[in-house]
């Protein structure tokens, strides 16, 4: 049932990017901003995926992607 389930709000539109903070380590990165759309192929973190009503921070090194249902599977 999940397959059927879809918002019927508009996406605003993402920032192309912005700076987030990732620690010590990594410090202040320019960060790709995308929608939950844009992982359909999966993509490698740093990034911001944003939405409407929530939003996931990726961090260097981790993938992200969709699955089936779409939600987002970050892989660390």
């Amino acid at each position: 049932m999940p397959q059927q389930v879809r918002s019927s709000r508009p996406e605003p539109a993402a920032q192309a990017s912005r700076p987030a903070y990732f620690g010590d380590q990594h410090g202040w990165l320019e960060t790709p901003v995308l929608s939950r759309a844009d992982l359909a192929a999966g993509r490698s973190g740093p990034l911001i995926v944003e939405e409407y009503d929530a939003t996931c921070v990726v961090p260097p090194g981790a993938r992200a992607e969709r699955d089936g249902a779409g939600n987002i599977v970050i892989t660390l």
